[in-house]
């Protein structure tokens, strides 16, 4: 027999299962070696092996005593059920069950009384260790690199591993070639030998449903116009561990999948493929998930439905759309077609704002205005009602007139009959003077502004405007560092209007500013529970597009109380802004600059921060350029280039609108940098005031994370330990009998290691680091 490496896992619970004489049931997918396990295993024993595939054994092939194997379970007919469960129970007989699923429900009550012991596919999985022990076995030579691709690929399957083995005896080595060619070798023995086996209803439902990449059982219904698709998936489970499910939703193992999907093509034809997957795109469509609903239409041809799909998100503001994701589709439009619809024409032009691009936007804006002149009826209601929802909404244009827009708008839909589209204030940021648009100039005259044209404001937003006027006046006050129970009062009430057939949006917002009071209070448990309730209310009202938004809140309180894990965890769902800048991610980008700047990546923050620098200017965004440039500043003091420019416009722009907490939410990451810049004012000593106080609060904010103790040699630490203590560099000099120029060379190092300008902040640091 050929070289064999033994699964460990297994081979420990077969032992066991032998001493007790118990049943041993083992099951897993094709390809993971169960039958040559046991055939391994048993080679120097006397057993009789029955396949459950041969029609012809029956009762009289099976001992009255020994060890019997039973393979191939899941072909088992239902007459001879009875017996298997006879000899599960009969104390002279050592059972060994091979399947390719769980234990079956039919076996399950002699499951439950007698007991199994079971060897699950993870138990016959090849580890690393065993596929290295394989190859060196056969005598194959192979890199560290090799290696570790075929145990990450080849998923513990045996199958794989083998083939694998006979690739590289020819010179082949483990790569993306290789998998491929091994992944299509795999799919064909499926296809050629497993997926025979199947009854012709089941392959079938399989196969329509393979159009997906995971389903429901009410999409699957949906796909396959079966009503039984809950007896079909059963079956499938049953007959292969291949089908996998979690928390409703089932997914094929993705050789499989392919196998399926090859076998479609040929048995199935190309225009029964096309509705079920034009089938999974209502489904989809109807679920809200309009990326996967555009695929599928697009893989069945149905431009019809495309287009009308673009029409309906089209009318929902950008906050709640679909733009960015879509942004393909319209981009890809024809320009004829496109230009026959207000709102596919307004849809566009607010597009191609958020893209940075004014020119294209304008000339769609244009377009509009050019139809809604000669238009009659409702398509001109309809141009007019966009040419005024772009007039207040449109990004590049800043939000210099949209008061006097608003003003004229009750005029307009009153008088004309003509309604607005709904308004996407916050964005789903959690903040109405940084959201949708920049409301900066507007805090100025925050309070005047709040009692006179609030209702106005409120009244042309509709839904969207319940509970802004107060919530929008809480923030600014917020910003300004007011007095606190003011301002929670306004958020509170701002946020009990919402709940008045307003928005969650807004309520966001509110949210938001808890959250920051909270985290300035030092009270970091409240304001993760304030997050924890508001993101309930999100899922249970299915506004599933304000989560990254949550979760990028709840990583800032992460930063703050130094939970690294959760930090290092949000990173890997981040927005890449190297792939692609996505200005409706702003909130998660500067979310992602902090994140960078604990991490001691400065470089990737700079370079992110400066993206956000030139959208601020090419948008005017006052609130976001404030914001950059003071994380600017940070980094590059970090990265030892000039940084006093950045500063000085940020805090001069800061303090023409009195903001404060945009500045002391920074802590001990500003801290230093203040204290150099100078500055005598009484909004810059209320400034100072609370980022000394942030800085007591949270030492380690910010602080570079790569500082970690492999960082500081032991004697930097014991540096670092002593300066703790009161002592000089002089004093420590002495303790330590080095010389004063090694210790304060020590010093300095380990300053510009925490980021720190001082003793006082380096200690600081150090203990938030968890270094002291």
């Amino acid at each position: 027999m050929e070289q064999y490496i033994m699964p460990g896992s297994a081979y420990r619970k077969l032992r066991a299962a032998k001493s007790l004489v118990q049943t041993l049931y083992i099951y897993g997918a094709t390809g993971f070696g169960k039958t040559a396990f046991v055939q391994k295993t048993l080679e120097k024993r006397s057993h009789v092996y029955l396949s459950c595939g041969n029609w012809r054994w029956d009762e009289r092939d099976v001992p009255e005593r020994g060890t019997v194997v039973l393979d191939d379970l899941h072909l088992l007919d239902e007459p001879r059920r009875e017996l298997v469960k006879r000899l599960a129970a009969d104390p002279e007989i050592w059972l060994i069950l091979i399947n390719r699923s769980p234990v079956p429900s039919w076996l399950m009550p002699e499951y439950v009384n007698i007991g199994f012991i079971v060897i699950s596919e993870k138990d016959m999985c090849l580890g690393k260790k065993e596929i290295q022990g394989y190859l060196d076995s056969l005598g194959l030579s192979y890199t560290k690199e090799g290696l570790q691709y075929l145990a990450d690929t080849a998923e513990g399957n045996g199958y794989i591993v083998r083939h694998a083995a006979l690739r590289m005896a020819e010179g082949l080595s483990p790569g993306p070639k290789m998998y491929q060619e091994i992944h299509d070798a795999f799919a064909r023995y499926l296809e050629e030998y497993i997926m025979v086996q199947w009854d012709s209803e089941l392959l079938e439902f399989l196969m329509e449903v393979s159009v997906v990449e995971e389903f429901t059982l009410p999409l699957a219904e949906l796909i396959t116009a079966n009503r039984l698709v809950s007896v079909m998936v059963q079956k499938a489970m049953e007959t292969g561990n291949f089908l996998f499910e979690n928390d409703g939703m089932y997914r094929l193992r993705p050789v499989l999948l392919h196998a399926l999907r090859k076998k479609a093509q040929q048995s199935l034809g190309e225009e029964q493929i096309k509705n079920c997957r034009k089938s999974a795109g209502v489904w989809y469509e109807m679920d809200g998930q309009i990326s996967q609903a555009l695929e599928m239409y697009e893989q069945s041809g149905s431009q019809g439905q495309i287009r009308e799909l673009l029409i309906r998100n089209a009318r929902v503001n950008p906050g709640a759309g679909h733009y960015y994701e879509l942004r393909r589709y319209y981009l890809g439009m024809d320009e004829e077609e496109a230009a026959k619809s207000p709102v596919l024409m307004a849809g566009l032009s607010m597009l191609h704002s958020m893209l940075m691009d004014p020119k294209k936007s304008e000339y769609w804006y244009e377009k509009l205005s050019e139809f809604a002149k000669t238009a009659q009826g409702g398509a001109k209601r309809e141009a007019k009602s966009r040419l005024c929802y772009l007039d207040i909404g449109l990004p590049h244009r800043g939000s210099r007139d949209v008061l006097k827009i608003m003003l004229r708008a009750p005029a307009m839909l009153l008088d004309q009959g003509i309604s607005l589209p709904e308004f996407s204030v916050t964005s789903n940021i959690p903040s109405t003077m940084n959201g949708g648009k920049d409301f900066c100039k507007w805090s100025r005259s925050d309070r005047a502004l709040a009692r006179t044209v609030g209702p106005l404001v409120e009244r042309v937003l509709g839904s969207y405007g319940k509970g802004l006027t107060k919530i929008a006046l809480g923030e600014s006050l917020y910003e300004k560092g007011a007095d606190a129970f003011e301002v929670l009062t306004l958020l509170s009430r701002g946020q009990v209007e919402t709940e008045c057939g307003g928005r969650l949006e807004i309520a966001f917002s509110a949210v938001g500013q808890r959250v920051r009071m909270m985290i300035l209070q030092r009270d970091i448990a409240n304001a993760g529970a304030i997050l924890d309730s508001f993101q309930s209310a999100a899922k249970a009202q299915r506004v599933m597009q304000m989560l990254p938004n949550i979760q990028a809140m709840r990583c800032r309180i992460a930063l703050y109380a130094g939970d690294m894990d959760a930090v290092r965890e949000w990173m890997k769902a981040a927005p890449d802004e190297d792939k692609e800048f996505i200005t409706m991610e702003r909130y998660r980008y500067f979310t992602k600059a902090r994140c960078y700047l604990t991490l001691g990546e400065n470089l990737k923050a700079l370079a992110l921060l400066e993206k956000l620098s030139e959208y601020a200017k090419l948008v005017h965004r006052t609130y976001v350029g404030i914001e950059a440039g003071l994380l600017v500043a940070i980094v590059r003091r970090r990265l030892g280039t000039e940084w006093e420019p950045q500063l000085k416009v940020a805090l001069d722009e800061a303090e023409s609108y009195q903001f404060v907490r945009v500045i002391s939410e920074l802590g001990p990451a500003i801290l230093p940098l203040l204290k150099a810049h100078g500055r005598d004012s009484p909004w810059f000593r209320q400034v100072l005031e609370e980022i000394q106080q942030m800085s007591r609060r949270y030492p380690g904010y910010l602080s570079p994370r790569n500082a970690v103790r492999e960082n500081f040699s032991s004697t930097a630490l014991e540096i670092l330990r002593l300066q703790s203590e009161g002592l000089s560099a002089t004093q420590i000099a002495e303790r330590l009998g080095m010389k004063s120029d090694n210790v304060r060379y020590h010093i300095k190092e380990n300053y510009r290691k925490l980021g720190a300008s001082g003793k006082a902040e380096a200690i600081a640091a150090a203990r938030g680091l968890g270094l002291l």
